[in-house]
């Protein structure tokens, strides 16, 4: 089987898998999405150097200052480059699941919804900004930005890489907490 025609099979799958399952009409959009997780993860795995040979802290460091590179930032940006992935990906969802609009709705659902979809994309970009201060956070050294990683990481009983990983998905939860937060304030929800 060619590439093109594992490829096409690949997406059919993807796009009935999300309309049966999840009910998002939109399988371009869910497409999108999972080729986003999925890029995403790919580079997670290859920044912060999560091989075997390369989980030390000289792996780590040289992983995220190559991921922070793509921006000019170098290691301190790292963790922020990383969270941007997963933070348009979960503010997509977000939106294209809780937040979307139906016609069907009263005019206060379908604005609550419209407010909260903006201020998901506005939480998404806040999470992944307040990931480059949490890093730095102890200061910008390698040092203190490994400890700072590995301090995130303890919580749940990892070190640099499980802080890096919990740095990479928070800005979801931000994302979602602020654009439910935005949501119910302008009346969703209330029937």
């Amino acid at each position: 089987m060619s590439d093109h025609n594992q490829n096409n099979n690949i997406s059919n799958l993807v796009k009935n898998s999300i309309e049966q399952v999840i009910g998002i009409s939109n399988a371009k959009v869910a497409k999108e999405v999972i080729k986003s997780i999925s890029a995403t993860s790919a580079a997670v795995r290859a920044a912060t150097g999560l091989t075997v040979a390369a989980t030390s802290g000289a792996g780590i460091t040289s992983g995220l200052a190559a991921a922070g590179g793509v921006v000019g930032g170098g290691m301190a940006m790292g963790p922020s480059v990383l969270a941007a992935g997963p933070a348009y990906a979960g503010a997509k969802i977000i939106n294209e699941t809780i937040f979307k609009d139906q016609p069907d709705l009263s005019s206060v659902e379908r604005n609550a919804r419209a407010a909260g979809r903006i201020a998901t994309e506005i939480g998404a970009v806040a999470g992944v900004a307040g990931t480059g201060f949490v890093t730095v956070a102890g200061g910008a050294s390698g040092a203190a930005i490994m400890s700072t990683l590995a301090s995130i990481g303890g919580v749940v009983g990892g070190g640099a890489i499980a802080g890096t990983a919990i740095l990479a998905i928070a800005p979801i939860a931000v994302a979602g907490g602020i654009g439910f937060g935005i949501y119910t304030f302008f009346g969703g929800n209330s029937d």
